[in-house]
């Protein structure tokens, strides 16, 4: 099984709990949190790469356990959640073995991450006919000021 890209970042409690760090430190709490993401269990020599004496605040957040490995709580956790949710789903996906099935499953499927190069091609288009439409617009509005003026000229 190839390792699980992502893991959820619950936003407002990432802000909550590092709201007394310095805009440095957050950086290195992330960055660590990525990195125990990546290893799961963080090593001494891991944390003295990134941490310098006054980051005791982040270094706080990564206790020593039992194992003698350093991680954060709630990243592993999440980490767990994740790997399960991602099981179960691959388990009843499985389970399928009608064809019938496994084109309803192929077929129901919904891409849940947004592709941003996407959005950014559908922005660049909606901006490109809104300009054609404001342009196309001025031009009618000149051409019917002309006509105008041209009408009063015939008077």
């Amino acid at each position: 099984m190839a390792k699980d890209p992502a893991v959820l970042l619950y936003t407002q409690d990432f802000l909550v709990g590092t709201i007394t760090m310095t805009n440095e430190q957050r950086g290195k709490y992330i960055t660590l949190l990525c990195l125990q993401h990546q290893k799961q269990k963080l090593t001494l020599k891991d944390l003295q790469m990134y941490l310098t004496d006054e980051d005791i605040e982040v270094a706080e957040k990564f206790p020593i356990q039992a194992d003698g490995f350093y991680y954060n709580q709630r990243m592993y956790d999440e980490s767990i959640k994740r790997k399960n949710y991602t099981e179960s789903r691959r388990s009843n996906r499985t389970k399928k073995t009608n064809d019938i099935d496994v084109k309803k499953i192929s077929q129901s499927y919904v891409n849940r991450m947004e592709n941003e190069n996407e959005t950014v091609n559908v922005n660049e288009t909606v901006n490109d006919n809104l300009i054609d439409n404001v342009n196309s617009s001025r031009h009618d509005y000149w051409l019917a000021v002309q006509l105008e003026k041209e009408i009063k000229n015939m008077k």
